[in-house]
């Protein structure tokens, strides 16, 4: 019983290495750019149905965040900067430090405050970006 507990442990603990193995050989295969400031890409389609949502979260994170640049990319009419940056499914959200590394990748829908999170771990590094307000967790966005 215990032999096999241990072995569920190491396969559990070696899968997480493995996905943490895998997305920072990911992160490092991305583009890097000349950024001077922390930006944040958005991949989106106007053909995508929960992309005007994730739009509403990029606009609250730009009224959040005082230097932070946001770049909109409609993937359709630019499937080389997609396809670059490696997007998969939209929408897709990439931030990228003023260095322009590319720290994070985000596919899917994703959340104003998990964005708000990996910016504030962005900013405890870099500290060029500055924080205007804080997005309360009872703050509601409006469905299309």
């Amino acid at each position: 019983m215990l032999e096999r507990l241990a072995l569920v442990l190491v396969l559990a603990a070696a899968g997480v290495a493995a996905y943490a193995l895998l997305r920072q050989l990911h992160l490092r295969r991305m583009p890097t750019v000349a950024a001077v400031k922390p930006t944040l890409l958005y991949f989106r389609s106007d053909s995508c149905a929960v992309c005007p949502t994730q739009g509403r979260y990029v606009d609250q994170l730009a009224a959040q965040w005082a230097d932070l640049t946001i770049e909109r990319i409609d993937a359709e009419r630019d499937p080389d900067t997609a396809a670059r940056y490696r997007v998969f499914s939209l929408p897709t959200t990439v931030l990228i430090d003023g260095r322009g590394q590319v720290r994070h990748v985000n596919y899917g829908l994703t959340d104003a405050h998990k964005l708000g999170r990996q910016l504030a771990r962005l900013q405890e590094e870099e500290p060029q970006i500055t924080p205007i307000t804080q997005i309360s967790r009872n703050e509601s966005v409006k469905s299309v």
